[in-house]
């Protein structure tokens, strides 16, 4: 995995759908509408893969003023998610927890196809039950856990959050996550990196509310592509 870090000023910003879209579009169009293009997804791994992707349902993301009060980072995830399932096979599997997993919303691993798509969708949500913890650790364990399960597997951590985290070690955590067996990949939520101490290893894609449509997907999509065979030609 490219550990390249991208560092972006932080600016405070009018609170702002991630992605781009406005309140006053909500309920007139439907979840999977995109206007952007992932590019081509190219050909199955050559290798049997796993991704697990993290999210962070806190209050600092999802309450009115946080960095995606209407979850729009779910639908763009699921874009991501159905792009690469077009031409994915048995070998890829990708899985989907939450900080407060395990819950009703967790995806045990799956093959990433579109016969797995709806499943993946009916876990890019907020659990119904969970307080939307802060705490990466829990989460974290199992994801660990899920790779030991499949070590055949090339495995690919992704984790959504702002890392406001309220773990009770939060320095132990972090050298847990740089630890994963497998790459990591950190999409922060509206955060400024310069306030993390993220371990050189893990790639750090800052992600803010004034972003263009489809940066969250982009985020996810890089990482699901890690491993993957390309048809476009070398620039």
């Amino acid at each position: 995995m490219n550990t390249t870090h991208r560092f972006q000023a932080s600016v405070l910003l009018k609170p702002h759908l991630l992605g781009g879209t406005s309140l006053s579009m909500l309920g007139k169009q439907p979840a999977t509408t995109v206007g952007y293009d992932l590019g081509d997804p190219g050909r199955p791994a050559a290798v049997p893969t796993l991704l697990i992707a993290v999210a962070d349902d806190s209050a600092s993301i999802t309450a009115s003023g946080g960095t995606d009060p209407l979850a729009n980072r779910y639908i763009e995830m699921d874009n991501a998610f159905r792009t690469v399932a077009r031409r994915g096979s048995r070998r890829e599997l990708a899985a989907v927890l939450h900080f407060d997993s395990p819950c009703d919303a967790d995806v045990a691993p799956r093959p990433l196809t579109s016969h797995s798509t709806r499943a993946f969708k009916q876990g890019l949500r907020r659990p119904t039950i969970g307080y939307g913890s802060s705490q990466l650790g829990p989460s974290l364990r199992r994801a660990v856990a899920l790779t030991q399960a499949h070590p055949e597997h090339e495995a690919t951590l992704v984790v959504l959050s702002d890392f406001e985290l309220l773990d009770a070690d939060v320095d132990e955590v972090l050298a847990q996550l740089a630890a994963f067996p497998g790459g990591v990949h950190a999409v922060l939520l509206g955060g400024d990196a310069s306030w993390h101490h993220f371990d050189p290893s893990i790639t750090v894609t800052p992600i803010h509310r004034g972003d263009s449509p489809g940066s969250v997907a982009r985020a996810l999509f890089a990482s699901l592509m890690t491993h993957r065979g390309t048809d476009q030609p070398s620039q």
